[in-house]
């Protein structure tokens, strides 16, 4: 059993290897990315002291400036990703735009195109850069391989309750074959809960709801589509300040994170309602309560939050158990090592592979000369 189990955890790894190391890789830069943003970017983060400007001014700043572009998300000054300032994305033609704005100005402090470095690392880390051809589907099927390479390394590295600190044990040796077989139990042994933790996380994105569905439930819990609109009123719509307010008086203790603005609809359609999501003192997913106002009257027509709504912990712990954003700085860095471990695992992995290949080579070699 051990000999099949150990070619099965080549073949799989030689297989994905090397898409699962770029997507480890990917991901480690990701978990930083607002930091190392606002290091190469100083100018984008901008925050002028003093009395802040309204959330409806940023918003008129921003269509003003770009009069075809149609804003679809606000990310507010207290989102964790925000570092203090507003972000805007909209969509102009084809193009998706993220405009930084100083919340104490309303000056545009710069904008960050589709094509961004970040953006190109995010694109690939989901879907190899695939988006037209089910890239997002081929990310989550490497991610299940990689869930099983994880599994079949349990079996493969597990010593026995007696002898289970020789899996964490590096031995002293100078034959190079012992030093890479060490380091790769060693890391492997120590990076199985986060291997796990990511690899079924990841791959999830992309079939969660099929999963889910073959026990008859929906993994991402919402409102009735059907109530999610606004009725129009001959007073108009209502600004966004106000709309915040009433967000703010249903969830007094909130943190106003994301204000999601539904598209503009056909013409008899009717528009939809605007999201808000807001977090409270501890908020793994930042945003887990949301809530749905009609534009014009501004009605709560839908409320989805975790201390009144039941089936949402897989809604609410999914993200963040992929990003490692629950825990703040310390699992961020654990997340950024661990997706390091995918680059030395292949490393070594390959390294015993070819070590082993020249062995057998040397001894058929040696056969035949006799």
């Amino acid at each position: 059993m051990r000999k099949v189990i150990g070619k099965i955890h080549l073949w799989l790894s030689m297989f994905v290897g090397i898409f699962i190391v770029l997507i480890g890789l990917t991901g480690s830069l990701l978990v930083f990315e607002p930091e190392i943003n606002s290091l190469l970017h100083p100018e984008l983060y901008k925050v002028t002291e003093g009395k802040k400007v309204t959330y409806q001014q940023a918003l008129k700043i921003v269509s003003h400036s770009f009069p075809k572009g149609d804003i679809n998300r606000v990310y507010t000054p207290n989102a964790p990703d925000s570092r203090g300032v507003f972000l805007f994305q909209l969509k102009e033609g084809p193009k998706q735009e993220t405009i930084y704005v100083d919340p104490g100005t309303g000056h545009i402090n710069g904008t960050v195109g589709d094509k961004s470095f970040f953006n190109i690392i995010l694109y690939f880390h989901i879907s190899l850069l695939l988006e037209n051809f089910y890239g997002e589907n081929i990310v989550g099927i490497i991610g299940f391989l990689f869930f099983f390479i994880t599994l079949s390394g349990i079996y493969l590295w597990w010593p026995g309750i007696k002898k289970w600190k020789s899996g964490f044990k590096m031995r002293r040796s100078k034959n190079a074959y012992i030093k890479k077989y060490d380091v790769h139990k060693v890391i492997g042994g120590v990076s199985i809960p986060f291997l796990l933790i990511v690899s079924l996380t990841g791959a999830l994105f992309a079939y969660d709801e099929t999963i889910f569905g073959w026990f008859g439930l929906h993994a991402k819990v919402s409102p009735p589509q059907k109530n999610l609109i606004s009725k129009p009123l001959p007073t108009g719509k209502l600004s966004l300040d106000q709309l915040l307010r009433i967000a703010e008086k249903e969830v007094p203790k909130g943190k106003i994170e994301q204000v999601i603005i539904p598209g503009n609809k056909g013409k008899g359609l009717s528009e939809g309602a605007v999201e808000i999501r807001l977090s409270r003192s501890y908020d793994p997913g930042n945003g887990n309560i949301r809530l749905w106002l009609d534009q014009s009257s501004g009605k709560i027509v839908g409320k989805l939050d975790p201390k009144e709504n039941s089936g949402l912990l897989y809604q609410i712990w999914h993200l963040p158990l992929h990003t490692g954003s629950f825990g703040g700085i310390f699992t961020k860095i654990l997340y950024a090592a661990g997706g390091l471990t995918p680059s030395i695992l292949m490393f070594t992995g390959t390294y015993m592979w070819l070590y082993k290949k020249k062995k057998r080579n040397q001894k058929n070699r040696s056969v035949h000369a006799a």
